[in-house]
């Protein structure tokens, strides 16, 4: 069995990280998370067997199919390459792990919709086992819900005490990143649903104006930390930059644009997106319009035609 396969593979890497850390090449573990590396593997192969499984008409396109590659090669980058060391001793460096598991890597999952490929690559316990689990996580997904997990889970670790606590603390450290990544993919499937209403639960305007309005709350934590004049985070300093000729100032500067700019412009993008998709699927629903006998029909669509 090929799952089998792979949780062996996870078990030998472990075995290395463990025994011989210092030899294994840059884009292999510098902390290994099992969690982690397995689930990477296992998506990545689900997804590979659910497309082979699906009918042509049924699969996505290419551009999806690129979408779901990136957003888990960016969270293995990220957690499961020595990264992750550089990301421990920059904050700016630290923000792009942060950004990558909470924005980057879970908007990709959104615009790629991979639900339908990974539920025909995956067993059936696994089905059963998400269908179970997202009984109890469904009321999260009400938009506002959802805008409030993705703050709380993302920013919650920006707070001086916390970011430090969690940084110094190898299990608090790998929950701060998981409690990321988990909130992301929670807030970006729900603001990035291509689906119309119903089966969607909310309008398009409902889901664009969930992943625009989170933004401003997004841009002024950036924005504090990028123009503050106080070393926020310290634990930098105590550990050691990696990076003499970057100041603690300029760190922080840095840490706090990337903070605040990357995501305020995917947000926008997520607006443009939704927009687009309500567009598409109002254009399908005049197609299959049959207007009664004698009605008068008068053309007025997007571009104002």
């Amino acid at each position: 069995m090929a799952e089998i396969r792979l949780l062996l593979l996870t078990l030998v890497v472990g075995g290395g990280c463990y025994f011989i850390p210092a030899r294994l090449p840059f884009l292999l573990p510098f902390v290994f998370n099992p969690l982690i590396f397995a689930g990477c593997l296992l998506l990545l192969f689900w997804y590979w067997r659910g497309l082979r499984r699906l009918a042509a008409d049924m699969r996505p396109g290419k551009p999806r199919q690129g979408f779901f590659l990136a957003g888990v090669l960016g969270v293995w980058f990220v957690l499961q390459t020595h990264f992750e060391y550089l990301a421990q001793h920059m904050f700016f460096l630290n923000r792009v792990q942060a950004v990558t598991l909470g924005m980057i890597a879970p908007f990709c999952a959104g615009i790629s919709w991979p639900g339908a490929v990974l539920a025909a690559g995956a067993p059936d316990w696994v089905n059963r086992t998400a269908r179970a689990i997202w009984r109890w996580v469904r009321p999260l997904s009400h938009p506002l819900a959802a805008m409030a997990v993705f703050l709380v889970t993302s920013d919650i670790w920006l707070l001086p005490p916390v970011h430090f606590a969690a940084m110094i603390d190898p299990a608090l450290y790998a929950f701060m990143n998981l409690s990321c990544l988990a909130g992301g993919v929670l807030f970006w499937m729900v603001a990035l649903d291509p689906r119309p209403k119903p089966p969607c639960r909310y309008s398009y305007l409902a889901r664009a104006g969930t992943g625009f309005f989170v933004m401003f709350p997004q841009i002024a934590i950036g924005a504090f930390i990028a123009l503050s004049h106080t070393d926020l985070f310290s634990f930098y300093e105590l550990c050691g930059r990696l990076f003499p000729a970057i100041s603690p100032a300029d760190d922080q500067l840095l840490g706090g644009l990337i903070q605040w700019i990357p995501p305020g412009m995917m947000n926008v993008l997520a607006l443009i997106i939704s927009l687009n998709a309500l567009r598409l699927a109002e254009a399908q629903a005049d197609k299959r319009f049959i207007p009664p006998p004698g009605a008068k029909l008068y053309k007025a669509d997007w571009i104002g035609d």
